[in-house]
């Protein structure tokens, strides 16, 4: 192994977020990449493809911190409490340790999928130091991305009982009156759901000097880009590169172990060699 891996244990209003951080041996990185880990069963699914893409980073000489949202993995904190603050928070905690503890450390980017992605992009729009994005599909609209959500909860109730009991907007009234519901074993409150749906990347500015990757997944390589993805790219000034990379979705439970998704490497990669 070209790097060394450290377990990194932070502290936010007493509750521990478990960082990983990867450090290139034999030279002091002046970049670092944070990782944004997706929602809920999506961080368990991809988690294998975070680690490969994590270590493939470090051996161009990054610094890359991988870390587990509080109430996800092995950080603090329970689902149920999950918030946009809290989430938004968790992200630039790990950004100002990366930047405290290693002074050569000169640039920051974010990485993320998904929501992962989502929210890389919205805490770079909340802090000035971040100058590189690079999305794996990510989540524009949060309300139609809510709504995919709660029909996994139909879904699963159609498995186990042979029927739908409780309708979407049944869901959402039980939200409302203060009852969490369950979402593949991870349970949102009414006040989450609200901050999600709320989001629309395509409704935000971008600064000028930020630089973005953005990445959608395509299951058939013939299948044309997302035009929502076109009109968020041209939201950035700074050279934007907008491509497609064939892989499976495996941040779903698929047939196939997935340790690597090499389309969606091999791009991220050339577009930081061209940095």
């Amino acid at each position: 192994m070209t790097m060394n891996e450290n377990l990194t244990v932070l502290e936010i209003d007493g509750e521990r977020l478990f960082t990983i951080e990867h450090f290139p041996k034999q030279t002091e990185p002046t970049k670092a990449y944070i990782f944004v880990h997706p929602f809920a069963e999506e961080k368990l699914w991809s988690h294998r493809v975070y680690v490969t893409t994590a270590r493939a980073f470090c051996d161009q000489g990054m610094l890359v911190a991988r870390f587990d949202f509080r109430g996800h993995g092995d950080s603090d904190g329970d689902y149920d409490e999950a918030s946009l603050k809290r989430h938004l928070t968790d992200i630039s905690t790990v950004v100002d340790h990366v930047k405290k503890a290693n002074p050569s450390i000169k640039h920051i980017g974010l990485f993320g999928l998904r929501l992962g992605a989502t929210l890389a992009t919205l805490t770079a729009l909340s802090r000035g130091d971040i100058e590189e994005l690079i999305l794996w599909d990510p989540i524009l609209d949060g309300d139609r991305y809510m709504q995919e959500i709660l029909r996994s909860n139909l879904a699963s109730q159609m498995a186990i009982k042979g029927k739908v009991e409780v309708t979407r907007d049944e869901l959402v009234d039980k939200m409302k009156s203060g009852e969490a519901v369950n979402i593949e074993g991870y349970y949102i409150n009414y006040n989450y759901y609200q901050e999600i749906s709320s989001i629309n990347l395509l409704d935000r500015d971008y600064p000028e000097n930020l630089s973005c990757c953005i990445l959608q997944v395509v299951r058939n390589p013939k299948q044309p880009i997302n035009k929502q993805y076109l009109q968020f790219s041209e939201k950035f000034s700074n050279n934007p590169t907008l491509d497609k990379a064939h892989e499976e979705q495996f941040w779903k439970e698929i047939k196939s172990f997935y340790d690597r998704a090499d389309n969606l490497l091999t791009r991220s990669l050339s577009w930081l060699e061209s940095k």
